[in-house]
């Protein structure tokens, strides 16, 4: 996938559908939300949340670190479950690697990691590993994942260029899988050499599809395995049209000995094979079609496979602009660089944007060109692309990454009530609220609001329906990352309270996150939403005795560069002293002899214009 990093935008919000509580809604039940360039934030509908799994260096439990770059990220249920599976990460890198993480959804409605580890990739056996891009989860609950780079090399010496191959692994024994039976293991060398982006397979094994992903010989392959399900041997394909398209053929493509399998491009090439410019992503759809995106021309074609011809060729998704909530007038979306594909279990496809703004559509199986049934689903963080996309089984969930954000300091509340800043690689889960996070905040705790006042923050917010919560915790953050308790506030038991807390001892910062954790009976607990406040009339001042009583630090926060003046004044109210400075913008530190002075209590006073802020301090 390519790289290409967006700046951050200042407009967040979305559009939600209003629905009675209880109604079942699926998955792709939303209304779009604005389409923006990237914000700090994931902007997801109104009535979806999302919970953080993992991101890049966080520790794995069989040693290492989560990988960078996260790309395909394939759930895989066990015994048919969308409670209980395990979620397959690639990793976009050199060397390139696999996580597998072992999931558990919980009694509090969110997921959690039973154990998690990399898998072995003998460089004996299969040579150089790199870019591992997007996958497929096969029908027979393994993992294939492709190399997205294809460089002349055979490091290992068994004939076959190292890199730009098909794998497939194991999850329970994070392993490669020895296909042909003989020797170590091994990459699937009879589906031949490309730029790989993705792969996909057939339900009964018989047949697998995928695309180059290279803008000067994007081509389309298939492959028809000798024995279904095994992939080591087998016919393989390229599909050669016109761009009239409707029709084509498939030209098979010789792939038996070492020097063909290396060699399949130019075979292709040679054969005269239909260019669709970096494929970078193929499904096949719940029609029986095959679906596939053209990253660089912003389409998604689709094709009837008849055996060795294809027909009803065409251009499902076109690259303009759309009318995304179907109703007008509306901010016009883009449709364009289409990457990774997924169906859900009504039939939409889900489309992950890679360029552009990088959004997430969803796209109805009755849409057209004359007559569009398109949406956004999603405006993702700033610098990051999305990837990804499988689903669970009963299609409740979503699993994907987000790939190289970058720039974002601005933390949101996930459905685990845990503040989430996407500055890495990270991997989530999204959902339907009713299906994800033990409580919903949004709909009992309301009215909070945050305001300054007499030097202060006063805190002040009303409930209804909450009569099983213990306390009221406020946490204050001055990064909005890292927050801190400050006060605990009782409940009152009561169905409709209201709450109030005066902050008048604030730190050194014009800017300040507020949030209130709420825990009911058994210590569950949940956040509100976070409050931000900028303070910009306000200074700040501390002081404190160093060494001794000698001295006192002076740490005074200013907006603006400015000259302010310097009293010390006796508790009685007696001038000990006078001086004029300078301080800069942002934080000014100094210090200030008291030698002299004898013990009690004194007031330091910093004036600048008509603004005063005094400060108390002990020798």
């Amino acid at each position: 996938m390519k790289r290409i990093l967006i700046g951050s935008a200042v407009v967040t919000f979305s559009t939600c559908i209003n629905m009675p509580v209880g109604l079942s809604q699926s998955i792709a039940t939303f209304n779009s939300v604005a389409p923006t360039a990237q914000t700090q934030n994931l902007v997801l509908p109104g009535t979806h949340t999302f919970q953080r799994i993992i991101r890049s260096g966080t520790p794995l439990t069989s040693g290492g670190n989560f990988g960078g770059n996260p790309d395909f990220t394939g759930y895989v249920p066990i015994a048919g479950s969308s409670t209980n599976g395990y979620l397959s990460v690639s990793h976009e890198t050199a060397p390139a690697e696999v996580n597998i993480l072992t999931m558990t959804f919980n009694a509090n409605k969110l997921w959690s990691i039973t154990n998690s580890g990399k898998v072995s990739l003998p460089t004996a056996d299969i040579g150089l590993t790199a870019a591992f891009c997007s996958g497929t989860v096969t029908p027979r609950n393994t993992i294939m994942v492709c190399e997205e780079v294809n460089p002349n090399g055979d490091s290992n010496g068994d004939g076959y260029d190292d890199l730009g191959w098909i794998i497939e692994i194991d999850l329970v024994t994070k392993t490669v899988i020895n296909q042909d039976g003989t020797g170590g293991v091994d990459k699937l060398w009879a589906m031949g050499r490309q730029t790989h982006e993705n792969v996909t397979i057939k339900s009964d094994q018989s047949v697998a599809y995928w695309g180059a992903d290279n803008i000067s010989n994007g081509f389309l392959y298939k492959f028809v395995p000798t024995v279904p399900g095994n992939f080591s041997a087998g016919a393989l394909y390229v599909l050669k049209t016109t761009a009239a398209l409707a029709t084509g053929t498939w030209k098979q493509i010789a792939n038996t000995t070492k020097p063909e399998r290396n060699g399949v491009v130019a075979a292709s090439v040679a054969a005269n094979a239909y260019n669709f410019q970096r494929i970078e992503d193929v499904e096949i759809g719940p029609d029986g079609r095959i679906y596939f995106a053209s990253t660089t021309t912003g389409r998604v074609y689709r094709l009837n496979d008849g055996g060795a011809t294809v027909n009803n060729l065409e251009v499902f998704v076109e690259s303009i602009n759309y009318d995304v909530d179907g109703s007008g007038p509306f901010l016009p979306a883009k449709f364009e660089s289409p990457d990774n594909l997924a169906f859900d279990g009504e039939g939409n496809l889900w489309v992950l944007q890679d360029g552009g703004d990088n959004h997430i559509w969803v796209v109805a199986p009755t849409h057209t060109t004359a007559s569009p049934a398109i949406k956004v689903f999603a405006n993702t963080p700033g610098g990051s692309e999305p990837t990804g996309i499988t689903f669970s089984p009963d299609y409740k969930y979503i699993f994907l990454s987000f790939q190289h954000p970058s720039g974002n300091t601005v933390g949101q509340t996930d459905a685990a009530g845990d503040n989430v800043i996407f500055d890495a690689g990270t991997t989530i889960v999204i959902a339907r609220k009713e299906n994800l996070g033990a409580f919903v905040l949004a709909d009992r705790l309301i009215k909070m609001n945050a305001e300054e006042k007499n030097s202060g923050i006063d805190l002040n917010w009303s409930t209804t329906g909450m009569n099983d919560r213990t306390s009221y915790e406020i946490e204050r953050s001055t990064d909005g990352v890292n927050f801190t308790r400050i006060a605990s506030i009782p409940s009152s038991f009561n169905n409709n309270a209201s709450y109030s807390y005066f902050d008048n001892n604030l730190p050194l910062s014009n800017t300040l996150y507020y949030r209130v954790k709420q825990c009911k009976v058994g210590n569950q607990c949940v956040y509100s939403e976070t409050k931000l406040i900028k303070i910009s009339s306000q200074k700040f001042l501390k002081a404190y005795a160093l060494s001794a009583g000698n001295l006192i630090r002076v740490m005074y926060t200013a907006n603006d560069a400015a000259d302010v003046l310097m009293q010390l004044y006796t508790n009685t109210g007696r001038e000990l002293y006078r001086e004029k400075r300078k301080v800069s913008q942002g934080l000014n530190e100094f210090n200030l002899t008291i030698e002299n002075l004898p013990p009690g209590f004194y007031v330091l006073k910093v004036m600048e214009g008509d603004k005063v802020q005094s400060r108390s301090f002990v020798k």
